[in-house]
Protein backbone atom coordinates (compact mmCIF):
# COMPACT_ATOMS: atom_id res chain seq x y z
CA UNK A 1 0.00 0.00 0.00
CA UNK A 2 2.86 2.36 0.91
CA UNK A 3 4.62 1.61 -2.41
CA UNK A 4 1.43 2.44 -4.31
CA UNK A 5 1.24 5.80 -2.56
CA UNK A 6 4.83 6.58 -3.48
CA UNK A 7 4.23 5.62 -7.11
CA UNK A 8 1.08 7.73 -7.16
CA UNK A 9 3.03 10.71 -5.77
CA UNK A 10 5.80 10.30 -8.36
CA UNK A 11 3.34 10.00 -11.25
CA UNK A 12 1.38 13.03 -10.02
CA UNK A 13 4.57 15.06 -9.72
CA UNK A 14 5.69 14.06 -13.22
CA UNK A 15 2.30 14.94 -14.69
CA UNK A 16 2.34 18.30 -12.91
CA UNK A 17 5.80 19.09 -14.27
CA UNK A 18 4.73 18.00 -17.74
CA UNK A 19 1.67 20.25 -17.54
CA UNK A 20 3.85 23.12 -16.35
CA UNK A 21 6.29 22.60 -19.23
CA UNK A 22 3.46 22.55 -21.77
CA UNK A 23 1.89 25.66 -20.26
CA UNK A 24 5.18 27.58 -20.23
CA UNK A 25 5.81 26.69 -23.86
CA UNK A 26 2.32 27.74 -24.89
CA UNK A 27 2.84 31.00 -23.02
CA UNK A 28 6.27 31.55 -24.60
CA UNK A 29 7.91 31.78 -21.17
CA UNK A 30 11.59 30.81 -21.03
CA UNK A 31 14.56 32.09 -19.03
CA UNK A 32 17.41 30.21 -20.72
CA UNK A 33 21.13 30.37 -20.16
CA UNK A 34 22.13 32.61 -23.06
CA UNK A 35 25.91 32.26 -22.92
CA UNK A 36 28.35 29.42 -23.43
CA UNK A 37 32.09 29.05 -22.90
CA UNK A 38 34.25 30.16 -25.82
CA UNK A 39 37.93 29.20 -26.38
CA UNK A 40 38.77 32.56 -27.96
CA UNK A 41 36.62 35.02 -26.02
CA UNK A 42 36.02 33.22 -22.72
CA UNK A 43 32.27 33.22 -23.25
CA UNK A 44 29.83 34.16 -26.00
CA UNK A 45 26.07 34.01 -26.63
CA UNK A 46 24.60 30.81 -28.04
CA UNK A 47 23.55 31.28 -31.69
CA UNK A 48 19.81 30.99 -32.26
CA UNK A 49 18.71 30.96 -28.62
CA UNK A 50 15.87 33.20 -27.42
CA UNK A 51 13.96 33.82 -24.24
CA UNK A 52 13.21 36.36 -21.53
CA UNK A 53 15.89 38.44 -19.83
CA UNK A 54 14.56 39.68 -16.49
CA UNK A 55 17.33 41.17 -14.38
CA UNK A 56 16.79 44.95 -14.52
CA UNK A 57 13.71 44.73 -16.72
CA UNK A 58 11.73 42.14 -18.62
CA UNK A 59 12.76 41.84 -22.27
CA UNK A 60 12.53 39.18 -24.96
CA UNK A 61 16.02 38.46 -26.27
CA UNK A 62 17.02 36.71 -29.50
CA UNK A 63 20.58 35.77 -30.43
CA UNK A 64 21.30 35.69 -34.15
CA UNK A 65 23.06 32.94 -36.09
CA UNK A 66 26.40 34.72 -35.69
CA UNK A 67 26.05 34.64 -31.89
CA UNK A 68 25.14 38.24 -31.07
CA UNK A 69 22.02 40.04 -29.87
CA UNK A 70 20.87 41.35 -33.23
CA UNK A 71 18.98 40.28 -36.33
CA UNK A 72 20.78 38.25 -38.99
CA UNK A 73 22.65 40.29 -41.59
CA UNK A 74 23.72 39.27 -45.08
CA UNK A 75 27.48 39.13 -45.43
CA UNK A 76 27.43 41.04 -48.72
CA UNK A 77 26.67 44.73 -48.38
CA UNK A 78 24.37 46.58 -50.78
CA UNK A 79 25.99 49.44 -52.69
CA UNK A 80 23.72 52.11 -51.22
CA UNK A 81 24.33 51.04 -47.60
CA UNK A 82 26.71 52.52 -45.04
CA UNK A 83 27.49 49.68 -42.65
CA UNK A 84 28.42 50.36 -39.01
CA UNK A 85 29.79 47.65 -36.71
CA UNK A 86 29.25 48.27 -32.98
CA UNK A 87 31.53 46.76 -30.35
CA UNK A 88 30.83 46.90 -26.64
CA UNK A 89 29.70 45.16 -23.47
CA UNK A 90 26.31 44.82 -21.79
CA UNK A 91 25.59 48.55 -22.17
CA UNK A 92 25.75 48.20 -25.94
CA UNK A 93 24.10 44.78 -26.01
CA UNK A 94 21.19 46.46 -24.24
CA UNK A 95 19.29 43.49 -22.84
CA UNK A 96 17.34 45.87 -20.62
CA UNK A 97 15.36 47.28 -23.55
CA UNK A 98 13.66 45.93 -26.66
CA UNK A 99 15.88 45.51 -29.70
CA UNK A 100 14.34 48.47 -31.53
CA UNK A 101 14.99 50.68 -28.48
CA UNK A 102 18.75 50.02 -28.23
CA UNK A 103 20.91 53.06 -28.89
CA UNK A 104 22.41 51.49 -32.00
CA UNK A 105 18.97 50.87 -33.53
CA UNK A 106 17.96 54.44 -32.70
CA UNK A 107 21.28 55.55 -34.22
CA UNK A 108 20.63 53.46 -37.34
CA UNK A 109 17.32 55.25 -37.93
CA UNK A 110 18.82 58.70 -37.36
CA UNK A 111 21.84 58.01 -39.53
CA UNK A 112 19.62 56.67 -42.33
CA UNK A 113 17.60 59.90 -42.22
CA UNK A 114 20.84 61.87 -42.50
CA UNK A 115 22.04 59.81 -45.48
CA UNK A 116 18.71 59.72 -47.32
CA UNK A 117 19.31 62.87 -49.41
CA UNK A 118 22.39 61.13 -50.84
CA UNK A 119 20.43 58.01 -51.73
CA UNK A 120 22.09 56.05 -48.90
CA UNK A 121 20.89 54.26 -45.78
CA UNK A 122 22.60 52.96 -42.67
CA UNK A 123 22.85 49.37 -41.49
CA UNK A 124 24.13 48.83 -37.96
CA UNK A 125 25.44 45.44 -36.87
CA UNK A 126 25.93 44.81 -33.16
CA UNK A 127 28.81 42.64 -31.95
CA UNK A 128 28.38 43.65 -28.30
CA UNK A 129 28.36 41.02 -25.53
CA UNK A 130 27.67 41.36 -21.82
CA UNK A 131 30.78 41.44 -19.66
CA UNK A 132 33.29 41.99 -22.45
CA UNK A 133 36.27 44.25 -21.82
CA UNK A 134 38.22 46.01 -24.55
CA UNK A 135 40.42 42.94 -25.02
CA UNK A 136 37.46 40.78 -26.01
CA UNK A 137 36.02 43.58 -28.14
CA UNK A 138 39.29 43.78 -30.10
CA UNK A 139 39.28 40.00 -30.59
CA UNK A 140 35.70 40.17 -31.87
CA UNK A 141 36.72 42.93 -34.26
CA UNK A 142 39.66 40.97 -35.62
CA UNK A 143 37.98 37.57 -35.82
CA UNK A 144 34.28 38.20 -36.43
CA UNK A 145 33.72 41.63 -37.98
CA UNK A 146 35.93 41.93 -41.05
CA UNK A 147 33.88 39.55 -43.23
CA UNK A 148 30.96 42.00 -43.02
CA UNK A 149 33.09 44.78 -44.56
CA UNK A 150 31.96 47.64 -42.28
CA UNK A 151 32.47 51.24 -43.33
CA UNK A 152 32.60 52.41 -39.70
CA UNK A 153 33.61 50.61 -36.50
CA UNK A 154 32.08 52.18 -33.38
CA UNK A 155 33.60 51.00 -30.10
CA UNK A 156 31.25 51.82 -27.23
CA UNK A 157 33.35 52.02 -24.07
CA UNK A 158 31.66 51.81 -20.69
CA UNK A 159 34.31 53.44 -18.53
CA UNK A 160 32.57 52.14 -15.42
CA UNK A 161 34.31 48.79 -15.78
CA UNK A 162 36.03 48.51 -19.17
CA UNK A 163 39.35 49.86 -17.89
CA UNK A 164 39.28 47.52 -14.90
CA UNK A 165 38.22 44.59 -17.11
CA UNK A 166 41.46 44.98 -19.08
CA UNK A 167 43.64 44.33 -16.03
CA UNK A 168 44.12 40.83 -14.69
CA UNK A 169 45.42 42.33 -11.42
CA UNK A 170 42.23 44.38 -10.87
CA UNK A 171 39.60 42.27 -12.59
CA UNK A 172 40.92 38.77 -11.94
CA UNK A 173 38.25 36.99 -14.01
CA UNK A 174 39.38 33.35 -14.41
CA UNK A 175 37.58 32.88 -17.73
CA UNK A 176 38.53 36.07 -19.57
CA UNK A 177 41.39 36.53 -22.09
CA UNK A 178 43.75 39.37 -21.26
CA UNK A 179 46.47 41.30 -23.04
CA UNK A 180 49.65 42.48 -21.40
CA UNK A 181 52.12 45.10 -22.55
CA UNK A 182 55.54 43.71 -23.29
CA UNK A 183 58.18 46.20 -24.50
CA UNK A 184 55.37 48.45 -25.69
CA UNK A 185 53.57 45.70 -27.63
CA UNK A 186 50.37 43.89 -26.74
CA UNK A 187 50.62 40.15 -26.09
CA UNK A 188 47.53 37.99 -25.75
CA UNK A 189 47.27 35.85 -22.63
CA UNK A 190 44.71 33.14 -23.29
CA UNK A 191 46.60 29.95 -22.46
CA UNK A 192 44.02 29.12 -19.78
CA UNK A 193 41.36 28.94 -22.51
CA UNK A 194 43.31 26.37 -24.52
CA UNK A 195 43.84 23.73 -21.85
CA UNK A 196 42.29 20.27 -21.63
CA UNK A 197 40.55 21.30 -18.41
CA UNK A 198 38.87 24.23 -20.18
CA UNK A 199 37.70 21.92 -22.99
CA UNK A 200 36.25 19.52 -20.42
CA UNK A 201 34.59 22.38 -18.55
CA UNK A 202 33.12 23.65 -21.81
CA UNK A 203 31.76 20.19 -22.64
CA UNK A 204 30.24 19.82 -19.17
CA UNK A 205 28.61 23.26 -19.20
CA UNK A 206 27.18 22.59 -22.67
CA UNK A 207 25.57 19.42 -21.33
CA UNK A 208 24.38 21.13 -18.14
CA UNK A 209 23.02 24.20 -19.91
CA UNK A 210 21.43 22.04 -22.59
CA UNK A 211 19.43 20.22 -19.92
CA UNK A 212 18.60 23.48 -18.14
CA UNK A 213 17.47 25.17 -21.36
CA UNK A 214 15.15 22.24 -22.06
CA UNK A 215 13.38 22.49 -18.67
CA UNK A 216 11.39 25.70 -18.48
CA UNK A 217 9.91 24.93 -15.08
CA UNK A 218 13.44 24.81 -13.67
CA UNK A 219 14.23 28.09 -15.44
CA UNK A 220 11.22 29.74 -13.80
CA UNK A 221 12.31 28.55 -10.35
CA UNK A 222 15.85 29.86 -10.86
CA UNK A 223 14.50 33.18 -12.14
CA UNK A 224 12.29 33.56 -9.06
CA UNK A 225 15.29 32.87 -6.81
CA UNK A 226 17.51 35.33 -8.72
CA UNK A 227 14.86 38.07 -8.57
CA UNK A 228 14.42 37.62 -4.82
CA UNK A 229 18.20 37.62 -4.29
CA UNK A 230 18.58 40.85 -6.27
CA UNK A 231 15.82 42.59 -4.31
CA UNK A 232 17.40 41.61 -1.00
CA UNK A 233 20.86 42.72 -2.17
CA UNK A 234 19.84 46.27 -3.11
CA UNK A 235 16.78 47.03 -1.00
CA UNK A 236 18.65 48.88 1.76
CA UNK A 237 21.05 50.86 -0.46
CA UNK A 238 20.76 54.64 -0.51
CA UNK A 239 20.27 56.32 -3.88
CA UNK A 240 23.91 57.46 -3.80
CA UNK A 241 25.07 53.87 -3.26
CA UNK A 242 22.76 52.60 -6.00
CA UNK A 243 24.36 55.05 -8.43
CA UNK A 244 27.87 53.76 -7.70
CA UNK A 245 27.10 50.07 -7.09
CA UNK A 246 29.75 47.77 -8.50
CA UNK A 247 32.02 50.57 -9.77
CA UNK A 248 35.40 51.64 -8.41
CA UNK A 249 35.89 55.27 -7.45
CA UNK A 250 39.46 55.04 -8.75
CA UNK A 251 38.28 55.41 -12.34
CA UNK A 252 37.36 59.08 -11.70
CA UNK A 253 40.91 60.31 -11.11
CA UNK A 254 44.37 59.88 -12.58
CA UNK A 255 45.75 56.45 -11.61
CA UNK A 256 47.89 56.50 -8.51
CA UNK A 257 48.88 52.84 -8.19
CA UNK A 258 50.68 50.52 -10.59
CA UNK A 259 47.67 48.28 -11.26
CA UNK A 260 45.49 51.17 -12.46
CA UNK A 261 48.35 52.77 -14.40
CA UNK A 262 48.84 49.47 -16.19
CA UNK A 263 45.09 49.06 -16.76
CA UNK A 264 44.93 52.45 -18.45
CA UNK A 265 48.04 51.77 -20.54
CA UNK A 266 46.61 48.46 -21.78
CA UNK A 267 43.21 50.04 -22.47
CA UNK A 268 44.73 52.78 -24.59
CA UNK A 269 46.96 50.33 -26.43
CA UNK A 270 43.93 48.14 -27.18
CA UNK A 271 41.98 51.11 -28.52
CA UNK A 272 44.90 52.09 -30.73
CA UNK A 273 45.00 48.50 -31.99
CA UNK A 274 41.24 48.57 -32.66
CA UNK A 275 41.71 51.75 -34.68
CA UNK A 276 44.54 50.21 -36.70
CA UNK A 277 42.65 46.95 -37.29
CA UNK A 278 39.64 48.97 -38.47
CA UNK A 279 41.77 50.93 -40.91
CA UNK A 280 43.27 47.72 -42.29
CA UNK A 281 39.79 46.45 -43.13
CA UNK A 282 38.91 49.74 -44.77
CA UNK A 283 36.70 51.07 -41.97
CA UNK A 284 36.73 54.36 -40.10
CA UNK A 285 37.21 53.90 -36.36
CA UNK A 286 35.18 55.95 -33.89
CA UNK A 287 35.21 55.63 -30.10
CA UNK A 288 32.25 56.61 -27.97
CA UNK A 289 32.41 56.77 -24.19
CA UNK A 290 29.09 56.00 -22.50
CA UNK A 291 27.91 57.18 -19.08
CA UNK A 292 28.10 55.87 -15.53
CA UNK A 293 24.96 56.33 -13.41
CA UNK A 294 26.48 58.81 -10.94
CA UNK A 295 27.80 60.98 -13.81
CA UNK A 296 24.33 61.69 -15.20
CA UNK A 297 21.93 61.55 -12.27
CA UNK A 298 19.43 64.44 -12.37
CA UNK A 299 20.37 65.20 -8.76
CA UNK A 300 23.31 67.59 -9.13
CA UNK A 301 23.95 67.54 -5.37
CA UNK A 302 24.65 63.79 -5.53
CA UNK A 303 27.17 64.33 -8.33
CA UNK A 304 28.91 67.12 -6.43
CA UNK A 305 29.01 65.12 -3.19
CA UNK A 306 30.43 62.06 -4.96
CA UNK A 307 33.17 64.17 -6.56
CA UNK A 308 34.03 65.83 -3.24
CA UNK A 309 34.28 62.46 -1.49
CA UNK A 310 36.70 61.30 -4.19
CA UNK A 311 38.70 64.51 -4.01
CA UNK A 312 38.10 65.48 -7.65
CA UNK A 313 36.50 68.47 -9.35
CA UNK A 314 34.04 66.36 -11.32
CA UNK A 315 33.42 62.78 -12.46
CA UNK A 316 34.57 63.08 -16.08
CA UNK A 317 38.25 62.08 -15.85
CA UNK A 318 37.93 58.84 -17.86
CA UNK A 319 35.90 60.52 -20.60
CA UNK A 320 38.33 63.42 -20.98
CA UNK A 321 41.37 61.14 -20.93
CA UNK A 322 40.00 58.95 -23.71
CA UNK A 323 38.90 61.96 -25.75
CA UNK A 324 42.43 63.35 -25.50
CA UNK A 325 43.93 59.98 -26.37
CA UNK A 326 41.72 59.72 -29.43
CA UNK A 327 42.71 63.16 -30.67
CA UNK A 328 46.39 62.33 -30.24
CA UNK A 329 45.91 58.95 -31.94
CA UNK A 330 44.04 60.25 -34.97
CA UNK A 331 40.51 58.95 -34.39
CA UNK A 332 37.25 60.63 -33.40
CA UNK A 333 35.79 60.29 -29.91
CA UNK A 334 32.14 60.99 -29.07
CA UNK A 335 31.90 61.53 -25.30
CA UNK A 336 28.33 61.10 -24.10
CA UNK A 337 28.48 61.48 -20.31
CA UNK A 338 28.85 65.27 -20.18
CA UNK A 339 26.07 65.76 -22.74
CA UNK A 340 23.71 63.40 -20.96
CA UNK A 341 24.56 65.05 -17.64
CA UNK A 342 23.67 68.48 -19.02
CA UNK A 343 20.33 67.20 -20.29
CA UNK A 344 19.51 65.43 -17.02
CA UNK A 345 20.33 68.07 -14.41
CA UNK A 346 17.33 69.51 -12.63
CA UNK A 347 14.92 67.29 -14.52
CA UNK A 348 12.93 64.20 -13.68
CA UNK A 349 14.13 61.96 -16.53
CA UNK A 350 16.71 59.35 -15.60
CA UNK A 351 18.93 57.66 -18.13
CA UNK A 352 19.92 54.69 -15.97
CA UNK A 353 17.97 52.15 -13.96
CA UNK A 354 14.31 51.88 -13.21
CA UNK A 355 11.76 53.05 -10.65
CA UNK A 356 13.09 50.82 -7.87
CA UNK A 357 16.82 51.17 -8.58
CA UNK A 358 18.67 54.32 -9.68
CA UNK A 359 21.84 52.63 -10.95
CA UNK A 360 22.57 49.92 -13.47
CA UNK A 361 22.32 50.06 -17.24
CA UNK A 362 20.70 52.58 -19.53
CA UNK A 363 16.93 52.47 -19.66
CA UNK A 364 14.94 53.43 -22.77
CA UNK A 365 15.57 57.13 -22.14
CA UNK A 366 19.31 56.60 -22.00
CA UNK A 367 19.37 54.52 -25.16
CA UNK A 368 17.12 56.94 -27.04
CA UNK A 369 19.07 60.10 -26.24
CA UNK A 370 22.46 58.42 -26.74
CA UNK A 371 21.31 57.03 -30.10
CA UNK A 372 20.11 60.44 -31.24
CA UNK A 373 23.39 62.11 -30.26
CA UNK A 374 25.48 59.41 -31.92
CA UNK A 375 23.47 59.57 -35.14
CA UNK A 376 24.01 63.33 -35.41
CA UNK A 377 27.69 63.13 -34.48
CA UNK A 378 28.41 60.32 -36.94
CA UNK A 379 26.50 62.20 -39.62
CA UNK A 380 28.74 65.24 -39.04
CA UNK A 381 31.91 63.10 -38.99
CA UNK A 382 31.06 61.34 -42.25
CA UNK A 383 30.13 64.47 -44.23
Amino acid sequence: MKLNNVLLLVVSLMLSLLAAEIGLRIGGIAYPEFNRLDPLLGWSPRPGIEGIYAIESRTHISINSEGFRDIDHARDKAGHVLRVAVLGDSFAEGREVALKATFWKVMENGLSACLRPEGMSAEVLSFAVNGYGTAQQVLVLEHRVEKYAPDVVLLAAFTGNDIANNSRAIDGHPGRPYFRLESGSLRLENEHLRTASFRMKRLWTDIKHGAFNALRSVQVMRQAYSAMKARLKYRDLSVADQLTAGLSGKLYRAPEDEAWQNAWAITEALMARAAESSRKMGARFVLTTLSNPIQVTPDLDLRVTAAQELGVDDLLYPDRRLASFGRNSGFEVIALAERLAARAVGGSVRFHGRESFAGGHWNENGHRVAGEILAQELCDILR
